[in-house]
């Protein structure tokens, strides 16, 4: 009987999320240990599995979600079992985590899952709203963070990967009863960390995003930064950062270009806001990347 590790070693210092056809790689004889915090979304098909030896089944429609070091054989899966799955190293993961002045944890699921051993919490089904909610964030971080990531691929990730565990947390807390219902505040900023994505290229104003959510420009500012120590400011400033970076080391793009693209009102200005965000001039980051790929 063989282990293996989710995902590989040589990626544990990363995010990374795919959908697979289970049938090509599981092994009903095989263990599989989880290296971070694992989250399975299965699309189509059944298994029947053990964690640490506590027997559990999964159908069409279900979330599983494994911490670190979580110990899993396969005991039965269908043959049109597929899943999407998600990959976040610990250490990622655990900065993600927020906690408001309140000392309410915004993103707790992670830490009741290890308290609870894991009991009941390692799965749930999802609504249709929510399975939506799930399968257009997996779609998103399918296209954008391969199995090999950059930092700055990690960095574009993590709102999303926010995101996701918010949704998590909403639907196992509905699913057990056991996590207090979604408040006002957790509401705005999981909407906003799903808009911001999507939208942030075409609106960098923090009034686009207080309007989706319907309130003023100054109280949404006050809440993103209670739940996650930053204003709508720093994470529309840090999405284009990340978004800079990996035009200019991915593309033969200009700064010219990468500046109208990002919608500054000129090239100079974006080379200001890109040294004060990186502490290099976009030509110099570009010439640096380009050094370390060769070696």
């Amino acid at each position: 009987m063989a282990i293996h590790y989710i995902p590989n070693p040589k990626y544990a210092d990363t995010i990374c999320a795919f959908s697979t056809e289970c049938s090509k790689y599981l092994n009903t004889e095989d263990s599989y240990v989880s290296t971070g915090w694992t989250l399975w979304q299965i699309v189509n098909g059944e298994i029947e599995y053990s964690v640490d030896d506590s027997m559990r089944h999964g159908y069409a429609h279900h979330i599983l979600l494994f911490a670190p070091q979580d110990k899993i054989r396969i005991h039965y899966f269908s043959e049109n079992l597929n899943v999407s799955v998600l990959c976040v190293e610990e250490s990622l993961m655990s900065s993600a985590l927020r906690t408001n002045t309140s000392k309410q944890k915004l993103l707790t699921l992670p830490i009741l899952l290890k308290q609870s051993d894991g009991i009941e919490m390692h799965h749930a089904e999802l609504s249709e709203k929510a399975r939506t909610e799930l399968h257009n964030i997996f779609s998103m971080l399918i296209g954008r963070v391969p199995p090999a990531t950059s930092l700055e691929s990690i960095e574009l990730a993590m709102p999303l990967v926010e995101a996701m565990v918010l949704l998590v947390f909403e639907t196992i807390g509905v699913s057990h009863n056991t996590i207090r219902p979604e408040s006002r505040m957790e509401k705005i900023t999981t909407d906003f960390m799903v808009s911001l994505p999507i939208n942030y290229l075409e609106h960098q104003d923090v009034g686009f995003y207080a309007a989706q959510a319907c309130v003023s420009v100054k109280y949404f500012t006050a809440v993103i930064k209670k739940m996650t120590a930053a204003t709508p400011v720093e994470w529309i400033n840090r999405m284009i950062t990340t978004k800079a970076r990996e035009l200019l080391w991915l593309t033969d793009k200009t700064v010219n270009s990468i500046s109208d693209e990002l919608k500054f009102s000129s090239p100079s200005v974006f080379i200001r806001f890109f040294h004060r965000r990186t502490g290099c001039t976009p030509e110099r980051y570009k010439s640096l990347q380009k050094q370390k790929h060769r070696l």
